[in-house]
């Protein structure tokens, strides 16, 4: 294995081998910051393959990867921001709004959820009985319904919680034979603090801290660990606002809001502007940001992702952002972030229990 997008690959071949798995993703616990915590029990007691994360390496790829069983070239959804075409507008799929809409759910009524979905649901595909432990504050989310079909939802609310809930299904003999579970504060506290914080690190402990109370003493059980991405310090005054080193720049664009976000800020650029795009741009940020066509960035691009792909890419160096000033959002307070090609980034794992 070299890459996360094997891992449900992974995950259904022990399945049709006759093991019963648990699959746990810690939300940007990355390799750098695992290997942090090398002397905690539970890492201890993990045997280890490092793995690459996709591009970009953003929670919405790698979670949309696990509940479908495909690679981000294949189901499209590659951000937190992303081009619905059905709509020609560029939305927050998790949210189910508008991007930068204040409140979540702002495309109910507008766009039915099946669309956001690029076929059956992994669970749909094991075809054995299927458990989903996740945060009771993101359980139910229009995407949710349609991403999680086939499995059992179990909301939790601390994460304690969830992994004892976790540890009493898999010892039932009749419980499911593939449990999911996902846990996103690490997540949250590296964007507020940033990864080099001691809350980050407090944070990450504790997460492990509580995993390991629940599933030290299982038996019979496959339990493996993984993380969509790591993250890199940032800061808002290491902001380069697009617009204002090229004021002209919204005059090339077909659409306002940007998809991506301000570690790889995606434009979605009018036809026949883009070679002026990536020069208008690339001599601008000269030392600060690669700027590339946004298909170079993947393996190949599929339909779905072709559909709602941007055109250019913007990627800044480690511990700068890029965004428009128009569509000001999470890098004015951001202290961490993810979403580029930084080692401390990309860099993932799948790590059996032993």
């Amino acid at each position: 294995m070299e890459s996360f997008a094997e891992i449900p690959s992974e995950v259904e071949r022990r399945v049709r081998a006759g093991e019963r798995v648990v699959l746990i993703l810690l939300d940007a616990l990355g390799l750098a910051f695992l290997e942090r915590h090398d002397d905690h029990p539970l890492v201890r007691r993990l045997a280890v393959t490092p793995l690459r994360s996709q591009f970009p390496s953003t929670t919405t790829a790698h979670v949309t990867t696990m509940h479908f069983g495909l690679p981000v070239e294949d189901h499209g959804l590659y951000e937190w921001n992303v081009l619905e075409p059905t709509l020609d507008t560029v939305i927050c799929p998790f949210m189910f709004t508008p991007s930068g809409a204040p409140l979540p759910g702002g495309l109910l009524g507008k766009l039915d959820p099946a669309a956001l979905a690029p076929g059956p649901s992994f669970y749909r595909r094991l075809g054995v009985p299927c458990a989903m432990f996740g945060p009771r504050r993101i359980d139910g989310s229009p995407f949710g319904t349609v991403a999680l079909d086939g499995a059992a939802r179990h909301p939790f609310d601390e994460l304690a919680d969830g992994a004892l809930a976790l540890a009493a299904a898999m010892r039932d003999p009749d419980g499911p034979v593939y449990a999911h579970l996902y846990w996103d504060l690490i997540d949250a506290v590296g964007h507020r603090d940033g990864p080099s914080s001691p809350a980050f690190d407090a944070e990450a402990r504790a997460a492990l801290d509580a995993l390991w109370t629940a599933l030290e003493s299982l038996e019979g059980v496959t339990v493996l660990f993984t993380a969509d991405h790591g993250q890199v310090d940032v800061a808002p005054d290491r902001v380069d606002y697009l617009d204002e080193l090229w004021p002209e720049l919204p005059g090339h664009l077909s659409h306002a809001h940007p998809a991506g976000s301000s570690r790889d800020c995606f434009l979605h650029v009018l036809p026949d502007h883009v070679d002026a795009v990536l020069a208008g741009l690339g001599d601008r940020l000269d030392g600060l940001a690669e700027v590339r066509p946004a298909a170079s960035l993947f393996p190949r691009v599929g339909p779905l992702l072709a559909a709602r792909l941007a055109d250019v890419v913007v990627l800044p160096v480690a511990g700068r952002q890029a965004w428009l000033r128009s569509a000001a959002g999470p890098e004015q307070v951001f202290r961490g972030h993810h979403g580029g090609l930084d080692p401390a980034e990309t860099g993932t794992y799948l790590a059996r229990l032993t």
